[in-house]
């Protein structure tokens, strides 16, 4: 653009050059010069405001889209030089849509209207992508058709409409309540959620207090806990109390928040909550799960415990007396093992339902376990009161039960101890009252007695028995005992359990069952373990060596070994002792000792089955059985319990757990051992379900050393039919 400076002589120049004037000199400059000054002017004026304005301002021509010219705003919005605008399409400078848009001006001026038309386009220009708010309007100057644009950016304006909408469906669409309250505390808004969750409609708590909503459980002390909170730290979140529009009480978990001003000022209250009914009966239930017996519903040890120790502790404090009854149901076992578990089940929940209704609310009744019931009496005025309930017990217990056909009739034998009177701690006085009861038991049972302080002498016997134990080892009184194990697919002696005998000098022979729970008991069975395992590797060498080289060996070990870090070195020490292979080595654990998640344990199981040992589930099916063992553990051989094996012919029940655990352990490549084996039809059904081994008197008892050796040497035969 020439500059008024400039106008003199260049610009007549040019305007004659062009033939634009034709007139002389000093006509023009009189004529017409003044007025184009005064043109040229305001045109300057005008560029000047065009390039402050804040604005895009864009001559376009119409239809191509072309630049013809743009201010400086343009420029920098669109991230070029002035230059590098000018003479450019729409579309390569990177509007959206920019066809539509030229396509509506041209249609808008050849319709005669030329209204303002608005868009919100996309700019591709510079690294970031930005909006643009579009004004466009078609011009037709001295019959050239052009369209302006004016544009601002709105990419922060769009970037805010977007959080906003984002909010509002967060707000709308949360699964959570969302309630938000005035200053004063009064709703001003809330989400569908909290709808469906309290039953109330929008139109219906507008204008509510919050507070409303809180049911009146709390007491004056939590709602000033609450805003003393809100004072500190403008939040509090915590379970409370609430009523829904059909009078419902009902948890929630509420997180409560305050939004203040740029002053400190307190503007909005927002409350988000969710119901937390389906988590708190979730929650109660495996509470209840963990304090009460599965199969009767009675308080379990854990909660009995609990409630015992805090009757001790109101004992200690008020002076006051309660009584332990120790119950055990006589010849339980026989009911069991004759009809089956299903009705001893039965017969369980029935004597817990007659135990829960004769007594009092205040009292309690609780599953020992198997066939053992506990009952507190709390606050009893002296031992008369305690006779008259432990009648009333044996009269109530007594009466026949129906169940399916069979009148079952049971009789408890019941020890009594007085608290605190016959101990000061919870074991003390369940020991006591199980003293008690053996000593009914022992006198023909159907009876209840009292704990005197001469029963202590059975826990005297038990001591001393101990006290043998220690010294058995050393005093040579132990003896390793092999039960032979015949292989039901191809025939002949598999392998030999070793099992613990004890002479003692007093008591003559004493079986595991006697004295195995006071070895673990007392952690003697770690060192008798060890003993018994080298033992038995040295036999188990000497066998191999000679006449028998393809024995195996099996060896129980008990849970408390596993407590032993030791328990490898142990194991591999005994091995490399006797030379024997570890692969001919077979160790029995408890179904027990699998529900046993400590790392010690489990490094144990698998640093076992590392060094090529096969390891054993004993007694499977009749404890915690579950197929997460045999996948999770390194487990190589399942022993059906004798339990099973005793009825299968007679039980289809027991038949049916026996085949299931055959075929369990065909799919798992399992081998399975069956114990208890006492009859050649037993035998036979067995070997044609496709167990592996068997073990049983049928086939021999667990013999001494030398009298294995003379059995089989006197008797090839030893472990088939015609010789068991």
């Amino acid at each position: 653009m020439l500059k008024l400076s400039e106008l003199d002589d260049e610009l007549l120049w040019e305007l004659q050059r062009n033939r634009i004037i034709g007139l002389g000199e000093r006509s023009f400059r009189k004529n017409y010069y003044p007025q184009l000054r005064c043109s040229l002017s305001r045109l300057e004026r005008f560029r000047a405001l065009l390039d402050c304005a804040g604005e895009m301002i864009l001559l376009v021509a119409l239809p191509s889209g072309q630049v013809i010219d743009a201010n400086a705003a343009a420029a920098e919005l669109l991230d070029l030089p002035l230059d590098g605008v000018i003479g450019q399409r729409l579309d390569v400078l990177g509007f959206s849509h920019a066809e539509v848009i030229l396509a509506e001006l041209v249609g808008e001026q050849a319709s005669g209207g030329s209204p303002s038309l608005h868009h919100e386009v996309a700019l591709q220009a510079g690294d970031a992508p930005r909006h643009l708010d579009l004004v466009c309007r078609a011009a037709d100057l001295d019959g050239v058709l052009y369209g302006v644009l004016l544009g601002r950016d709105a990419t922060r304006r769009v970037a805010a409409e977007s959080r906003l909408r984002l909010a509002a469906r967060v707000f709308a669409d949360s699964a959570e309540g969302i309630l938000v309250g005035d200053r004063r505390g009064r709703v001003v808004e809330i989400n569908h959620a909290f709808e469906a969750i309290t039953g109330y409609a929008r139109d219906e708590v507008m204008g509510w207090p919050m507070h409303a909503f809180v049911s009146s459980r709390h007491d004056p002390g939590f709602f000033r806990s609450a805003r003393q909170a809100l004072k500190a730290d403008n939040s509090w979140q915590g379970e409370l109390w609430s009523q829904r529009k059909n009078r419902e009480i009902y948890p929630l978990w509420l997180s409560l928040s305050l939004i203040r001003d740029h002053r400190g000022r307190v503007q909005n209250f927002v409350a988000m909550f969710s119901d937390i009914s389906e988590r708190k009966e979730n929650e109660a239930r495996i509470q209840h799960m963990a304090h009460h017996d599965f199969l009767t519903g009675l308080p379990n040890r854990f909660l009995l415990i609990d409630r015992l120790t805090q009757l001790l502790a109101t004992a200690r404090r008020d002076g006051r007396r309660f009584a332990v009854l120790f119950i055990d149901l006589d010849r339980f076992k026989t009911i069991n093992d004759s009809l089956g578990h299903r009705v001893g089940d039965r017969l369980l929940c029935a004597i817990g339902e007659r135990l829960r209704g004769r007594l009092r609310t205040s009292d309690t009744v609780a599953r020992q376990g198997g066939d053992e019931f506990i009952v507190l009496l709390s606050y009893i005025e002296g031992p008369t009161e305690v006779v008259r309930v432990c009648n009333m017990l044996l009269s109530a217990l007594s009466e026949p039960c129906l169940f399916e056909g069979h009148e079952l009739s049971v009789t408890p034998s019941i020890g009594v101890a007085i608290g605190p009177d016959d101990g000061t701690d919870s074991d003390t006085l369940l020991k006591h009252a199980d003293l008690a009861m053996y000593q009914v038991k022992r006198r023909g049972r159907n009876d209840f007695e009292f704990f005197r302080n001469e029963m202590r002498v059975h826990v005297t016997t038990l001591l001393q028995l101990e006290r043998d134990l220690r010294h058995a080892v050393e005093r040579d009184e132990l003896e390793v005992f092999y039960q032979p194990q015949m292989d039901l697919r191809r025939g002949g002696l598999a392998a030999v359990e070793a099992l613990l005998r004890w002479h003692h000098p007093e008591r003559g022979l004493v079986l595991p069952g006697d004295f195995i729970p006071l070895a673990e008991e007392s952690r003697l069975i770690v060192p008798i373990g060890e003993w018994v395992l080298r033992t038995a590797c040295r036999q188990l060498a000497a066998w191999r060596a000679g006449q028998w080289p393809e024995l195996r060996l099996a060896v129980n070990l008990s849970p408390v070994q596993f407590q032993q870090a030791e328990l490898i070195e142990v194991v591999r020490s005994a091995l490399d002792d006797s030379g024997l292979d570890p692969e001919v080595l077979e160790l029995e654990v408890t179904e027990g000792l699998l529900m046993d998640n400590r790392d010690l344990t489990l490094q144990a199981l698998a640093d076992l089955k590392a060094m090529g040992i096969r390891l054993s589930i004993d007694d499977f099916g009749t404890g915690y059985s579950s197929l997460v063992y045999l996948k999770r553990f390194p487990v190589g051989q399942l022993k059906i319990d004798r339990s099973f094996v005793r009825d299968l012919l007679e039980d289809r029940g027991d038949a049916a757990i026996c085949e299931t655990i055959i075929a369990l352990a065909g799919h798992l490549d399992l081998e399975v051992v069956a114990e208890g084996v006492e009859q050649v039809e037993q035998l036979d059904w067995l070997r044609e379900a496709g167990c592996d081994r068997a073990q049983g008197y049928l086939l021999g008892r667990p013999m001494s050393v030398d009298a294995l050796e003379r059995r089989l040497s006197g008797d090839a035969g030893l472990l088939s039919l015609g010789s068991a």
